[in-house]
């Protein structure tokens, strides 16, 4: 069903921009410790084409998946610091993480590598053309009759892809240097257009977006570019509409093309605050093609900026808050007699990686909107990258959204809406968490 791990090789070779930074492993002439040794390694995650899978992401879509229009895939970056702390960032072109897989793989990554769970970083590119996973249905779920034993073969077969490319990064573990670049993307807007009606699915120039693009570079002692991390607000949905073809849309192909540009890197998408943003214009296979090519021209040109150095050492830091779920308050006879009361709470996780005080990575769970990477930036310094999507499933709306209504504004769980109150508990606690890894707000 798939092709087995691959570590990318060490041919000496310099960067897009032609520099060898080797001698940042150095000082004063003589050598030094490394300040980091980082390990990668790729899985094929594509499902067997002649079994009847049934593809998610669309509930319009209906029948099963007509083949393969681009292979997916599973990417583990592993980093130890000089104390021996360990970080893996798993990166996997499906749709969600689901709790219950964040749940096995933690408790498999502690018995097999000893890693504690802050040290698993896990962010799904949310590609809407993947096959059906979801054995309890906790994601957004087409009601469709499912043939449920594939679905069960598929989520293990993924489950053991996914520790199988842990396992093999952290076996691939070499001396390396990490740099921080940044630059600007601007293929995604604002899906929330407003009408008389109220808020449409529908592009608008006019709302909020997050179009930094930050990237992480790992090189090798003599130059050799190992690893690059990007990341980027915008669903991964420019495709044609409701397809049966399993693709990863843009991101899939924009990590294609940098790995074709550095033949030894492992090129990861990091998919950051998109529960409102989308690629436009959209519906075609060379429009996913073209902006593949807009990100990866987007990362390159970040390589050829002045890189700042990342160092150590690892600081990981990992909390939760309790969101409280609303529903209408009902009379005696079930009708609404006004106002509402908290029905129900969901846990919330949020994770925080300090990279000394060079870099601070804020993952946050669910389809967060852009106002949340947004309102970090504005009261945390920089560099801050903001990741989404990881640990559970479902909208995430600020109180703006809240009142204003849309598909954005309702949650998965069908069983009320978010209180006002859910922004707010998630951006102070995930400031609380950065400033324990080592961010700093901003001045006032």
């Amino acid at each position: 069903m798939a092709n087995p791990p691959h570590r990318h090789g060490a041919e000496t070779r310099t960067t897009a921009a032609g520099l060898d930074r080797s001698a940042d492993l150095r000082c004063d002439g003589g050598a030094v410790p490394p300040a980091w040794q980082v390990g990668t390694a790729t899985v094929d995650i594509t499902p067997d084409e002649t079994e009847p899978h049934r593809l998610i992401g669309f509930g319009a879509r209906d029948g099963h998946m007509d083949g393969v229009e681009h292979d997916i895939s599973a990417r583990a970056v592993a980093f130890e610091d000089q104390t021996g702390r360990r970080l893996v960032l798993l990166s996997f072109e499906l749709l969600f993480v689901f709790e219950t897989q964040r749940e096995y793989l933690e408790a498999e990554c502690a018995k097999r590598w000893g890693l504690e769970p802050e040290s698993l970083v896990i962010n799904p590119s949310h590609t809407h053309y993947g096959p059906d996973y979801d054995i309890h249905r906790e994601g957004l779920q087409e009601d469709y009759d499912r043939d449920d034993d594939l679905v069960a073969e598929y989520r293990e077969f993924v489950d053991e892809r996914l520790l199988e490319v842990i396992g093999a990064a952290l076996d691939d573990f070499e001396p390396a240097s990490l740099s921080y670049y940044h630059a600007k993307l601007a293929i995604a807007m604002n899906r929330r257009r407003p009408t008389e009606d109220g808020i449409g699915f529908d592009p608008t120039p006019d709302g909020p977006v997050d179009h930094d693009l930050p990237v992480l570079a790992v090189e090798t002692a003599d130059g050799t570019t190992k690893a690059l991390l990007f990341g980027y607000a915008c669903h991964p949905t420019a495709g044609m509409a409701f397809s049966n073809e399993v693709n990863g849309d843009w991101p899939g192909y924009a990590m294609e093309h940098l790995e074709e540009a550095y033949p030894d890197a492992t090129a990861v998408f990091v998919i950051g605050c998109a529960g409102d943003q989308k690629a436009y214009p959209q519906g075609s296979r060379e429009l996913v093609k073209q902006h593949a090519r807009t990100a990866a021209t987007a990362v390159e040109r970040a390589l050829v900026t002045e890189p700042k150095p990342v160092r150590g050492p690892l600081k990981l830091a990992a909390g939760s808050v309790t969101l409280d779920i609303e529903n209408p308050i009902e009379d005696e006879d079930g009708n609404e007699a006004g106002g509402t009361e908290v029905t129900g709470h969901r846990p919330y996780p949020i994770q925080a990686v300090g990279f000394g005080t060079d870099l601070t990575l804020l993952s946050l769970s669910g389809e967060v909107v852009a106002d949340f990477a947004l309102e970090l930036k504005e009261t945390l310094d920089s560099p801050l990258w903001v990741a989404g999507y990881a640990n559970n499933t479902g909208y995430l709306p600020t109180k703006r959204i809240l009142a204003e209504g849309g598909y954005e504004s309702w949650q998965s769980f069908e069983d009320g809406l978010y209180a006002p109150s859910t922004a707010e508990r998630i951006l102070d606690k995930s400031v609380a968490l950065a400033e324990r890894v080592g961010a700093r707000r901003r001045e006032l």
